[in-house]
């Protein structure tokens, strides 16, 4: 799915030539973000579009490579430290694919299933394009 949300997301930005790509949520992120609260969700939506204006030009504190093509955007929600991997596919795509709350120094087991969710979307070459038919 497209970012923002719905079939006309390029639509819904007037400023949308100022963005470096277009960012795609898996549906564990899609999820997420629409269980937010507004006020979260307000949070969560700058952080994802200063994503999308900046693309792999946005560094730390906001990013981090973790392994490879493997990122994290990096923000706080209510003092929570919240974690929202993704990498950059062809087309300037931006993919966002799993979220979760860093408690450790390290979060192996987080990392890890972001391997695979990465491998996943490789493999299955997915677009957005193709989840906005199925719908």
């Amino acid at each position: 799915m497209l970012w923002p949300f719905g079939s006309d997301a390029t639509a819904a930005y007037s400023i949308d030539a100022m963005n470096w790509g277009t960012v795609e949520l898996e549906p564990e992120v899609r999820l997420w973000l629409e269980q937010l609260p507004t006020a979260q969700f307000a949070t969560a939506a700058f952080y994802v579009d200063l994503l999308a204006e900046e693309g792999p030009l946005l560094g730390e504190p906001y990013t981090r490579q973790l392994d490879g093509k493997l990122r994290e955007l990096r923000f706080h929600l209510e003092g929570q430290a919240i974690r929202l991997t993704y990498w950059i596919a062809p087309g300037r795509r931006i993919v966002l694919m799993t979220v979760f709350t860093k408690t450790r120094m390290r979060e192996h087991r987080e990392i890890e299933r972001a391997r695979r969710a990465l491998a996943r979307c490789v493999a299955e070459e997915h677009t957005a394009e193709e989840d906005e038919s199925d719908d």
